[in-house]
């Protein structure tokens, strides 16, 4: 994606809650590309913990490309490694680490994914 004018802060670089959702719009493209969507009926996947670092401004015109992988898969949660780079230098301008819940959208409480959802999330780790 191509930073935009109205991406920016007052100091000319994207702002920092601009990147939450730069992250949130690749997840959904991450599960897409996967195949995880839509999920299951009834299961949700829910952030739980989000620890996000700051490497590079990113300014007007520079274009990001988005990598993610799996770091860590548990029966109850997900963390989803995240990186925003910037396509000119090939550095990251942030990372983050994405811990995932899994809940039934019923109840609105945390469950055990589901077999065939786990099994599919473990085969998408790389050793």
């Amino acid at each position: 994606m191509r930073v935009r004018n109205y991406h920016l802060d007052g100091y000319g670089h994207v702002n920092h809650a601009r990147y939450l959702e730069f992250l949130e719009e690749a997840r959904w493209a991450f599960f897409e590309q996967h195949g995880l969507l839509p999920l299951p009926d009834g299961l949700q996947l829910v952030v739980a913990r989000l620890d996000i670092r700051y490497r590079r401004a990113a300014t007007e015109g520079a274009v990001l490309h988005f990598a993610a992988e799996i770091k860590e898969l548990t029966a109850r949660h997900l963390v989803l490694r995240q990186r925003i780079i910037l396509s000119e230098s090939g550095k990251s301008a942030a990372e983050a680490d994405v811990t995932l819940m899994p809940v039934d959208g019923g109840s609105g409480r945390g469950i055990r994914f589901p077999e065939p959802v786990s099994a599919f999330l473990q085969s998408l780790i790389t050793p």
